[in-house]
């Protein structure tokens, strides 16, 4: 006996697949791109490693494989992409002069005295040679913190064990500390 809607159950699929992956990339496509421009200061390439980082993980689930943790696997991809990416460039740039100035003016909020600026620039200033004496390992760890990923996920991105993602962790809080308030 002949179904006709059998033949149309692949494509159903297929469209729901797409629209999970459209959902993940909507939801953590700019935590995605913000830890690759932070952690590894190439925006012009940010945005690319981003895509593909989505598209191989909808290729990956629609090849039927599956992943318990998403968000985490996506951050590792886009994290390995990036360091493939510097590996074939053999250096990793931190933000230059101008991005960062860009970056600071954007969180700058119009409403403080010129007094308050002055503090404020002062604070950005500590903030950015503070992070600056960081390491690359130290960096990275921050930013996937800072995107709200737990000690087991910046592990299982950055391929450490969960007591090192701690301990650098603890080290970056006590250098940004030291660095930022003398």
């Amino acid at each position: 006996m002949y179904v006709e809607h059998d033949f149309l159950q692949p494509r159903q699929e297929t469209l729901k697949l797409e629209q999970k992956v459209t959902d993940y990339f909507e939801q953590w496509r700019e935590p995605v791109y913000r830890y690759l421009v932070a952690a590894f200061g190439a925006a012009a390439q940010a945005e690319d490693i981003t895509q593909e980082a989505f598209l191989q993980l909808y290729r990956y689930l629609h090849a039927g494989q599956s992943i318990a943790n998403v968000r985490a696997w996506v951050f590792r991809v886009a994290h390995n992409l990036a360091i493939n990416q510097i590996k074939s460039q053999q250096f990793v740039t931190p933000l230059d002069d101008e991005t960062w100035e860009a970056l600071r003016r954007s969180y700058q909020d119009a409403g403080p005295s010129p007094e308050q600026k002055l503090i404020q620039q002062e604070k950005f200033d500590r903030l950015r040679i503070a992070l600056s004496s960081l390491t690359i390992a130290e960096r990275q760890c921050l930013h996937l913190r800072t995107k709200g990923l737990r000690y087991r996920e910046i592990a299982e991105i950055l391929d450490l064990s969960t007591t090192t993602v701690a301990e650098t962790l603890y080290r970056v809080i006590e250098k940004l500390a030291k660095e930022s308030y003398g």
